[in-house]
């Protein structure tokens, strides 16, 4: 495989890239990331890094811009990052934040890891899709599973305002459950002010509000906004 220019390898450039996620997409995202507002749950994944000490290797799901593997990496160094996600553009603009190439980036697919058995101590999924055989198949014989899911209380400033059309995160939780033991549970929370051109990019990028009529809803009011979620830490059944 090739290493592209920016410090990447594509894994999966038969796949084909969701038009929700887009380059804008993840450029908002950053923005929002690189700001702040979920900087609760990244301490709270750093101290769970801190206590697992004998962990080496750690494969970041559905990375996005790559906000929490480079930052993970400058207060872990002495762990070896990979990081990944099906959209290239993301993978493009993450590789591009982190000239240093400490991260090992690619793109690639949850259907089909492109990573060895057993090879990985730690996985991180982060608001991010589950595959729970490949995690099985790739994860190290006393190897965790860090699954961070959003709270009912996440963007509640902007749920309040499209309660009608969301759908539980319940289910989430049941699914790790049939396949993970938890071993510990905590929930992370931050409510931040907001500028006019932050609310825009949160508004553009967050999946809450993908199939929502916006220009429907008075935002104009909303001044502060609440990151919520809770981090699961599981080990196989």
């Amino acid at each position: 495989f090739d290493l592209a220019k920016f410090g990447y390898v594509n894994l999966a450039p038969q796949i084909k890239q969701s038009t929700n996620y887009d380059k804008e997409n993840f450029q908002n995202r950053q923005q929002i990331l690189e700001a702040g507002f979920y900087r609760a749950i990244l301490e709270a994944i750093s101290d769970l890094l801190s206590n697992s000490k004998n962990a080496k290797t750690i494969l970041d799901i559905g990375c996005g811009e790559g906000f929490y593997s480079r930052k993970l990496q400058e207060s872990h160094s002495e762990k070896t990052f990979y990081a990944f996600d099906i959209s290239k553009d993301s993978v493009q603009i993450a590789a591009k934040s982190e000239p240093n190439w400490a991260v090992n980036w690619f793109v690639g697919d949850l259907a089909r890891l492109p990573i060895k058995d057993t090879s990985m101590d730690i996985l991180l999924d982060i608001f991010s899709p589950a595959n729970y055989g490949e995690f099985h198949r790739v994860l190290s014989k006393d190897g965790i599973l860090i699954k961070v899911i959003p709270t009912e209380n996440h963007l509640k400033e902007i749920r309040q305002r499209v309660q009608d059309q969301l759908t539980n995160n319940q289910d989430i939780k049941n699914h790790f459950q049939e396949h993970f033991t938890i071993l510990s549970n905590q929930t992370a929370s931050l409510t931040k002010t907001i500028t006019a051109d932050q609310l825009q990019a949160l508004l553009s990028m967050t999946p809450l509000l993908f199939h929502i009529d916006q220009t429907k809803i008075d935002w104009s009011q909303l001044t502060e906004i609440t990151i919520e979620a809770e981090i699961l830490v599981g080990k196989v059944l």
